[in-house]
């Protein structure tokens, strides 16, 4: 699954710690439910391997509010992980 691949990435490609590994992998998931509840998404974004679609999703995702309240609140914990998927992604598109 993605989801595994992008924590191995995570631990291979970066200086992250395990919790914070986890809690990115795991804010992925949320943002997921985000999207799907206000229709910007029907499954989740560990199914997405295109990176500008990923970008595109970001920014809606971040044009609703009540995401911007809860990053804010998460101290940027959801656009950290974010930036660290599209990163992900973008490795794994110049590996194919």
């Amino acid at each position: 699954m993605r989801k595994e691949e992008f924590i191995n990435w995570m631990e291979e490609a970066t200086s992250l710690g395990p919790s914070t590994i986890r809690s990115y992998a795991g804010a992925i998931n949320t943002v997921s439910k985000g999207l799907k509840k206000y229709n910007h998404l029907s499954g989740t974004l560990y199914n997405l391997n295109n990176p500008t679609e990923f970008e595109t999703l970001t920014i809606k995702y971040f044009s609703i509010q009540e995401f911007i309240d809860k990053d804010s609140r998460g101290n940027k914990m959801y656009s950290n992980a974010l930036k660290y998927y599209k990163r992900f992604l973008v490795d794994k598109e110049k590996s194919r």
